[in-house]
């Protein structure tokens, strides 16, 4: 499959479109063919991860990520498989959710996350309204 990993902290001269294994689902996770990742300019979460500070090296003491990397979270798209004791999904589903950057990363045609991590696709039309 192909993915973007970095191979070394710094800049985006350091992200690099390459051709890795597909990872396979353990117990627990669920294998997602992505059809789309975020790319996180802003702070989220508990953790304030930002890709770009991730990418950067701001983190590395704390995620102790081995390089290369394919990093993002925010996915969204089809499950392709499931491992042992998941039960809410399955292979076909639409989801959304985080992927694992310990496992596999978002920006990649596939990836891997936990299944408490990832939901289903709601039903029907969302209809998002802003106020003016």
């Amino acid at each position: 499959m192909k993915a973007i990993r970095i191979h070394a902290y710094g800049g985006v001269e350091n992200l690099h479109y390459d051709d890795v294994l597909r990872p396979e689902p353990q117990a627990g996770q669920v294998l997602v063919r992505v059809h789309a990742a975020g790319v996180n300019p802003f702070a989220k979460r508990r953790l304030c991860l930002i890709d770009w500070k991730i990418r950067e090296g701001y983190f590395k003491q704390m995620l102790d990520l081995p390089l290369p990397v394919i990093i993002g979270e925010d996915i969204a798209g089809v499950v392709a498989a499931v491992g042992s004791g998941v039960t809410t999904l399955y292979p076909g589903q639409d989801v959304y959710g985080i992927a694992d950057l310990q496992l596999s990363g978002a920006y990649a045609e596939y990836a891997l996350g936990y299944a408490e991590a990832i939901a289903p696709k709601p039903h029907g039309k969302l209809v998002l309204q802003v106020p003016h």
